[in-house]
């Protein structure tokens, strides 16, 4: 995969600067893991196109760093698996980290040019109208 290329670095950055605002905004969502899953659910991918198990193979490559870089408890560490593992899922009911997770990478879709669709985000904050516009303009590189 090109770390440079339409899911690499820049991607991660922005799905965490995504999920910091969810959580601020969103009670009960764990910043940790949102930030994990912002730099690991598409870590494994080999290429920029339809890449079915990419984030299955996140999931288990952070079960690999557990207790080594990572260090979660149980639960938190089940919704970082699951966000990873299921992230392209078009779910959109789960834990309220879980969720949080799903929308901070969905909202960057405006990478792809697709503005964000309130209807498969998970969070009340990332369904508003403010919140996609802001995000769409960020992953736009657009102030």
């Amino acid at each position: 995969m090109d770390m440079q290329g339409l899911h690499g670095i820049r991607h991660w950055e922005r799905v965490r600067q995504n999920g910091l605002e969810i959580v601020k905004a969103t009670e009960g969502a764990n910043q940790e893991v949102v930030e994990l899953f912002a730099y690991l659910h598409d870590c494994c991918r080999v290429n920029e196109g339809g890449d079915p198990g990419h984030g299955e193979l996140a999931a288990e490559f952070a079960a690999t760093l557990r207790g080594k870089s990572i260090h979660l408890n149980d639960e938190d560490f089940e919704n970082l698996y699951m966000a990873c593992k299921f992230h392209t899922s078009g779910y959109t009911e789960a834990d309220v980290t879980v969720m949080a997770c799903w929308d901070s990478d969905r909202l960057d879709l405006g990478r792809c040019n697709i503005k964000p669709n309130p209807r498969f985000l998970c969070t009340e904050f990332a369904k508003k109208k403010s919140t996609i516009d802001k995000a769409y303009k960020r992953s736009r590189g657009q102030k």
